[in-house]
């Protein structure tokens, strides 16, 4: 078994972990379980970070299409609801923030939560269950929730708890892994596009907000996304003030910036320092209405994050500054229209959330990013 672990140490343990549990498990793969006949309840594992939940929306049709009838239900952390909640192809989403993705819950308490939450999904009788992620934590709660068939890669271990293991391929899109998972099930693949929605009460939000704005119909203006959670994916505060005047005074474009709500007064200090009229969107701009907001727009800058892929959903001109943290071969914008500016360095696929120097990002450029926007407004 090839681990996707970088460390020498979390290789033994989990080669440890599997070798013991293939062994107790034995007996039970001797009697190889059969995909149910009648599937009417699938669970879907999507637990992590909002740009993995952007790539996984290319499963719940295909899925749909080809179990015709059958329930989808959608597990996702609470910060990425807003992103499938208008989904017409998944039915149910529920949310669970799992510590192991979330700082803010850490400790003995979490694994209590833990246990009675997959009691609670335990009641559903789900037939099927996909873990999107690859994720020994994810096998768990499918084995502890009492799915029928469990599928999933087995790549941080516990794949002896896979009723189907799916093989896992390095050094590809996160968006073919998902189609990988269909393959995999000899599931016809519909639709490989992926997919965003947006209500009718998401669309009049934004109408509303920009004409609150001041900013009319044919107006063209730039959204701006500069905070990403890895604070090592992060570029310079001042040098997006510096952009943001010079996009007004130059170009002609307001800025609207947009992210979370513990941003909010760090992109108060950008926009304040920047002395011009560029709008802080925290507040206003949920993240199931950016897309709403994105289709409207001229143009999107920002860091390495949910909304550059979402930006490439719409098909919108984007310019992305990309850290050294991932690889951008495995996490490339999916869309023609955009840019990625990334310094090679020797560093670069670090995987570090935090990083003292972050050179990668400081090596970028005010002068680097305006000669991707002049590339945008000459197409």
């Amino acid at each position: 078994m090839k681990y996707i672990f970088k460390k020498r140490w979390n290789i033994f343990l989990i080669s440890l972990l599997d070798f013991f549990g293939n062994i107790i498990f034995l007996p039970f793969k001797l009697f190889k379980k059969k995909i149910p006949g009648n599937i009417g309840k699938i669970l879907i594992i999507r637990l992590d970070h909002i740009g993995d939940v952007v790539f996984s929306t290319v499963v719940p049709q295909n899925l749909k299409a080809h179990y015709k009838g059958a329930k989808i239900t959608l597990l996702v952390g609470s910060w990425a609801r807003d992103i499938v909640i208008n989904n017409p192809y998944i039915d149910e989403v529920i949310c669970y923030d799992a510590p192991w993705f979330d700082k803010d819950r850490r400790g003995l308490s979490e694994i209590f939560k833990f246990v009675k939450f997959c009691a609670e999904l335990r009641k559903h009788n789900y037939d099927i269950g996909f873990d999107l992620r690859g994720d020994l934590r994810h096998i768990l709660l499918m084995a502890w929730s009492g799915v029928n068939f469990k599928i999933g890669f087995g790549v941080t271990g516990g794949g002896f708890m896979l009723d189907k293991e799916i093989k896992y391929r390095n050094n590809i899109h996160p968006l073919e892994h998902n189609l990988d998972f269909l393959r995999g099930m000899n599931i016809s693949i519909v639709n490989d596009r992926l997919q965003l929605y947006s209500s009718s009460k998401e669309k009049a939000l934004i109408k509303n907000f920009l004409r609150k704005n001041m900013i009319g119909e044919g107006d063209a203006f730039a959204v701006i996304h500069p905070l990403s959670r890895n604070i090592s994916k992060n570029w310079l505060d001042r040098r997006f003030t510096k952009l943001i005047a010079i996009l007004k005074k130059d170009y002609g474009l307001r800025t609207i910036v947009v992210g979370s709500g513990k941003d909010k007064k760090q992109i108060d200090k950008i926009i304040q320092f920047s002395r011009v009229d560029a709008v802080n969107a925290v507040e206003s701009v949920s993240l199931g209405a950016l897309s709403e907001l994105l289709e409207r727009a001229g143009i999107f800058i920002g860091v390495d994050s949910a909304p550059s892929h979402i930006a490439a959903l719409c098909h919108k001109p984007s310019i992305t500054l990309y850290s050294g943290t991932n690889n951008p071969d495995e996490w490339v914008i999916v869309s023609k229209n955009a840019i990625i500016i990334q310094k090679d360095i020797s560093c670069k696929g670090c995987e570090r959330t935090d990083c003292r120097d972050n050179i990668c990002m400081d090596l970028i450029s005010v002068g680097d990013v305006l000669e991707a926007v002049d590339k945008v407004f000459k197409k």
